[in-house]
């Protein structure tokens, strides 16, 4: 093998390597996106399930409070 056809073969090499890792990183970013919406989802989800749950509890306690008062 010559000496042009060694360096030929080594940038050849390097070309996929930054080819590859491009890749890697667009990848990395784009599962990041993903990740950020699914995070940004369960969040709204879990934030409404919250105000369920705190409703629940002023339910429950406006109950036992007339409980209460009619117990008197």
């Amino acid at each position: 093998m010559n000496e042009s056809s060694r360096s030929k073969g080594v940038k050849n090499v390097l070309s996929l390597q930054a080819a590859r890792e491009r890749t890697r990183q667009a990848k990395a970013a784009s599962d990041r996106q993903i990740s950020k919406r699914s995070n940004q989802r369960l969040h709204e989800r879990l934030e409404a399930e919250n105000a369920q749950l705190r409703d629940y509890v002023v339910e429950l306690m406006l109950e036992l409070q007339a409980l209460h008062d009619g117990a008197k």
